[in-house]
């Protein structure tokens, strides 16, 4: 039986060591069929980018002849080669291997001393096939100051003898988005702009594709941001990221994913239907798409993390969601959050995850300081794999929609983390989650929900709260969703009318929740409750609209629902109970 190749992304070790290989060749010819050797492509973290670049290291290796038949020979582009097969010293540097510690000298010095060790490792590996004396390529080294002039006089060097270079950049941004992250804005944009280091590596690589001195080129990486900054855009080739062509160049299909599934079941790896696996898959996993084509992805490794839990535990893993596939909400933060207040990014945040869905245009190309504009920041998202496309409007807008549960739950474990940042709260979250038994088991809500509430007002006193009347709304959402018993929705719509929040029983524990919910949220403004009369008409008035709506929305539940209503003011909360 293969191995799954859970977080293998080395080609070689894939094929050579017996492990489980989705055939994704067919996209070499492709690609060299797009017409352009200069070519760009964007994806989500986890997705496969770097087994892609692997291959296409494998496949034009002039130095892995031998071996194309070990590699490829069962392959569709071993069985339907193209004639650049095998014929590039290939120079590949990965820029998520730089560290960015230090000061800006040394994170310097750091990547100059990545990018001449890869280049040395180069010439070592094509030491057969370069004329040129060791003393002169030592001599390049030690003329220039900038490893990008090394680099440059190396590849037009090459060039003169008739050896013809492929470059890859793999993770292009990683380097540039840490810095941004670790040492703010400043330092990204010393590196970035002006006479930056990693705006001069980048000229310097735009300047041989410009003369053809570099043959081919193959930049991956997360999003256009960095690329915008260290150059006007996509000038150095071309963005094909959004290609129907090859919108399943990495990530799975659906009938990948059952290939997959087929072939270990065969070795009876799994208790369950495949059916039913695929149906946990694609709540979880499913969903994304890159193409105006709108074909649907799966994540590649969360599929691979699921299966691989499965046959070593002869279970699925409990928890859907892979440690490993996590953005770092240090990558928004800055973002969401200045000086400690919440701010326009935030709310656009908010929006897409209580409505789950929202229209506009896809941008594919912008710089640090356009992403205070609503479009840029939500592309930004997209590029992130947080939110995705759907489908698209009479007027040429995007519908964006959030992919799966597992990124529903990311964004908002994101927006609990900003809200704590924000008004420096304390919320004990093991109490919040151990409450979930009670109120699945014994429909026992009001601890968790008081809880939830009394924190929302303890952060209204701090400051005003932003969200006005949304703002409880919001807060019971964030928190609500640390359940995974729960499928937690805003705004659903049941019977003809839209639910503040339900509470319905996740499909994997549908025997075991006895009590699902339905929330409906009033709010009164402080003018309507200024005297005790006018307190008490008013809240009888909420009271009596919200009962009417809650018997609307459970007429035809077959469920044991709670239907429970909160009236609230700005500055107190005004009554809760259930029916």
């Amino acid at each position: 039986m293969k191995r799954i190749p859970y977080g293998i992304s080395s080609y070689d070790k894939i094929k050579s060591e017996n492990y489980y290989y989705v055939d994704k060749t067919k996209y070499i010819e492709l690609i060299e069929g797009l017409g352009s050797p200069y070519l760009f492509f964007l994806r989500p973290r986890r997705f496969g980018k770097s087994l892609f670049i692997s291959i296409l290291e494998e496949y034009y290796d002039i130095n892995a002849q031998d071996r194309f038949n070990a590699l490829f020979g069962d392959t569709y582009i071993g069985k339907n080669p193209t004639p650049s097969k095998n014929t590039y010293p290939v120079l590949r540097f990965n820029f998520s291997m730089i560290p960015t510690d230090g000061s800006v000298e040394e994170i310097k010095q750091s990547f100059y001393s990545y990018i001449k060790t890869e280049i040395e490792e180069f010439i070592y590996k094509y030491r057969n096939l370069i004329k040129l004396p060791q003393e002169i390529i030592n001599d390049t080294f030690s003329r220039h100051i900038n490893i990008q002039d090394s680099l440059r006089d190396l590849i037009i060097k090459f060039r003169r003898e008739n050896i013809r270079i492929y470059l890859i950049i793999d993770e292009y941004d990683n380097f540039g988005n840490n810095i941004l992250v670790e040492h703010g804005h400043q330092t990204y944009k010393d590196i970035t702009h002006g006479g930056g280091f990693l705006r001069g590596f980048f000229a310097i690589i735009k300047g041989l594709t410009d003369k053809r001195e570099i043959d081919r080129l193959f930049i991956s990486g997360v999003s256009p941001l960095v690329m915008a900054d260290v150059t006007s855009g996509f000038n150095i080739g071309d963005n094909i990221s959004l290609n129907p062509k090859i919108s399943t160049m990495v990530g799975l299909s659906l009938d990948e994913v059952k290939q997959m599934l087929e072939y270990y079941q065969s070795f009876n790896i799994f208790n369950t239907e495949i059916d039913s696996i695929i149906l946990d898959f694609e709540q979880w996993y499913n969903g994304y798409s890159f193409a105006d084509n709108y074909q649907k992805i799966y994540n590649t490794v969360s599929v691979l993390y699921y299966v691989n839990h499965y046959i070593n535990n002869q279970k699925p893993p409990k928890n859907f969601i892979d440690t490993n596939l996590r953005t770092d909400y240090g990558k928004l933060r800055f973002l969401i959050l200045e000086e400690k207040k919440l701010n326009g990014n935030f709310n656009i945040l908010k929006e897409i995850v209580e409505k789950e869905e929202v229209t506009g245009e896809l941008i594919d190309n912008f710089s640090l300081d356009e992403l205070v504009d609503e479009e840029k920041f939500r592309s930004l998202l997209y590029y992130l794999g947080l939110i995705t496309q759907k489908a698209e409007t009479p007027d040429n807008q995007k519908v964006f929609t959030i992919p799966n549960k597992l990124i529903k739950h990311l964004l908002w474990e994101y927006l609990q983390k900003a809200l704590l940042d924000a008004y420096g709260l304390r919320i004990n979250v093991d109490f919040i989650k151990r409450s979930f038994e009670g109120l699945a088991l014994r429909g026992e809500w009001k601890p968790v929900f008081q809880y939830i509430i009394d924190k929302f007002y303890e952060a209204a006193s701090i400051r005003d709260f932003v969200f006005h009347e949304e703002g409880i709304k919001m807060f019971l959402l964030a928190w609500l969703n640390l359940t995974n018993l729960y499928e937690v929705t805003s705004e659903k719509e049941k019977n003809k009318g839209y639910a503040d929040i339900t509470l319905e029983p996740d499909r994997r524990f549908v025997d075991y929740v006895k009590y699902d919910y339905l929330i409906e949220i009033k709010y009164i403004k402080a003018e309507d409750i200024s005297t005790p009369e006018k307190e008490k008409t008013a809240i009888a008035y909420a009271y009596n609209e919200a009962k009417k709506q809650l018997l609307q929305y459970s007429k035809n539940d077959k469920f044991n629902t709670v239907k429970i209503i909160i009236i609230a003011s700005a500055k107190k909360q005004l009554f809760m109970d259930n029916l």
